[in-house]
């Protein structure tokens, strides 16, 4: 990614490109107000957040599923953030569903025991590490984005055309978007896009206006975890990356270098919670 005085996320979801942020200062925003108190917990008090999910483990590791159950009760009565923590790290696939009246439904995996307390205190503090200067926002990505201006950073990841609704019912105006990437170029303001793509024999286009952009990149990703989940198939994902500036060709080697590694043969390992930094 470019140097940039500032480093703006309005789509944060679960923050992996947050570590590797061009600035220190950052700004981060979701929709899902859930989600930015989780991430204000960690951030404040990362000593608290990982007591409060062993105590939430040692329960399901000692009651059942049972708890997992009442724990989701209990967070969809009182938005707990460590309640939504011990969710996210033992629902199925750590797949985050809100059903059409903002209840969290995504159940147990029961094959799964969760995460050990003492491996995710360790990323928990990690994370609180890295974030430490990044100002979080329950907002709509419009708001999360109204001071950035010229020599600033935006990484966008925004729900694609087809998955509307998979983790909250709610619809996504795409042409306002567009609205807001011609403002963003008017402002002078880089950004990356990680938008529409193909998985297996599923397409989503988004029809991306051609003049909102300079480069374009066709990247594989893995295998979707959505078709793996529903036990259909595993499906390989080629995301689409725009970027309304050109970078140095070297770069542009490396990410379809890094595409072609992604392309060949590779075992199906399952998903290793608590590995975010090596």
């Amino acid at each position: 990614m470019p140097e940039s005085e500032r480093y703006f996320e309005p789509f944060v979801g679960s923050g992996a490109m947050l570590p590797f942020r061009p600035s220190p200062i950052g700004v981060a925003g979701d929709v899902i107000a859930e989600l930015i108190q989780l991430w204000l917990v960690i951030q404040n008090e990362p000593e608290l957040t990982a007591k409060e999910y062993e105590l939430r483990w040692t329960r399901l590791q000692n009651e059942g599923h049972t708890a997992y159950y009442q724990i989701r009760d209990s967070f969809n009565a009182t938005r707990n953030p460590h309640d939504f923590l011990f969710l996210s790290r033992t629902c199925v696939n750590g797949l985050i569903r809100f059903n059409k009246n903002g209840d969290f439904n995504n159940s147990l995996h029961h094959t799964r025991p969760g995460i050990a307390p003492e491996r995710l205190a360790k990323v928990i503090h990690q994370w609180s590490y890295y974030i430490q200067n990044v100002k979080f926002m329950a907002a709509d990505y419009r708001q999360t984005l109204a001071e950035a201006q010229t020599g600033d950073l935006v990484f966008l990841d925004p729900p694609y055309n087809g998955t509307k609704g998979r983790y909250m019912p709610t619809d996504f105006n795409f042409t306002e978007f567009y609205l807001e990437l011609e403002r963003l170029n008017y402002h002078g303001v880089k950004w990356v896009l990680t938008f529409d793509g193909v998985a297996g024999d599923r397409t989503y286009q988004s029809a991306m206006p051609p003049q909102l952009y300079k480069t374009q990149l066709d990247l594989p990703t893995g295998n979707s975890p959505f078709t793996k989940l529903m036990k259909t198939g595993l499906d390989a994902v080629v995301e689409s990356v725009y970027l309304n500036f050109k970078p140095p060709p070297e770069i542009v080697s490396q990410v379809l270098n890094f595409g072609q590694k992604k392309l060949s043969p590779q075992p199906d390992l399952e998903m290793k919670q608590g590995h975010l930094f090596n």
